[in-house]
């Protein structure tokens, strides 16, 4: 099923549709709607397709959309790993990793660059994340501080750049005071402009334990 949607979607000339219209270019009855956006949506997570405003499905390689793993360094810069091996790496600017984790697996906005009337020099690909496709890791060990209205987790690593605001521990079989090193489960994290938020799930219990 899979492959027939994406044939369908790759067809020249194919307009940008949505659920009602895809059942009907794929000749499926009514009745076989939920089927298919249980397909549609598996297709989405995976980055093979991008849902488009009024809720309508295209390749996301017809907009310059690539899916793939990102690895990013200690300043910051990210590195996409398509998952198609025949393109190149993409280097992510800090300011465009959005929320992205190291090792995320993300869908990518590839830069369209001005051609001149002179041939230009191979150039590093660039681009910016639009989506977190899959998180790596959802939880992450770091020193429990306090502010003046709240506490918040530091990292050990560097490579995340905001502290995580958390509540009071709970249920975790051991008091979690200042100074601790603690597990943190990451909630939904929407916005690179807002720390995230979190839930200490394990206090490992001072740093020279």
């Amino acid at each position: 099923m899979e492959d027939q949607i994406l044939r369908l979607l790759g067809q020249r000339g194919y307009a940008p549709a949505n659920v009602p219209e895809l059942l009907r270019h794929l000749r499926w009855p009514p009745n076989r709607q939920q089927e298919l956006q249980r397909v549609l949506a598996g297709l989405e997570r995976s980055g093979r397709i991008t849902r488009t405003k009024g809720n309508r499905y295209i390749l996301s390689r017809e907009a310059d959309l690539i899916p793939g793993r990102i690895r990013i360094n200690r300043q910051g810069k990210g590195f996409l790993q398509p998952d198609d091996p025949a393109l190149k790496e993409i280097m992510v600017p800090e300011d465009a990793t959005s929320t992205a984790l190291h090792e995320d697996r993300v869908l990518v906005r590839r830069d369209v660059r001005a051609r001149g009337l002179r041939p230009e020099q191979p150039t590093q690909e660039t681009g910016r994340v639009i989506r977190i496709l899959e998180r790596r890791r959802t939880q992450i060990v770091g020193t429990l501080q306090r502010g003046r209205q709240f506490l918040y987790v530091i990292p050990d690593d560097p490579r995340m750049p905001h502290d995580i605001y958390v509540p009071p521990a709970r249920d975790t079989g051991r008091p979690a005071n200042v100074g601790d090193k603690v597990v943190v489960e990451l909630r939904e994290w929407a916005s690179r402009n807002t720390n995230p938020e979190g839930e200490i799930i394990e206090v490992l219990g001072p740093p020279d334990e």
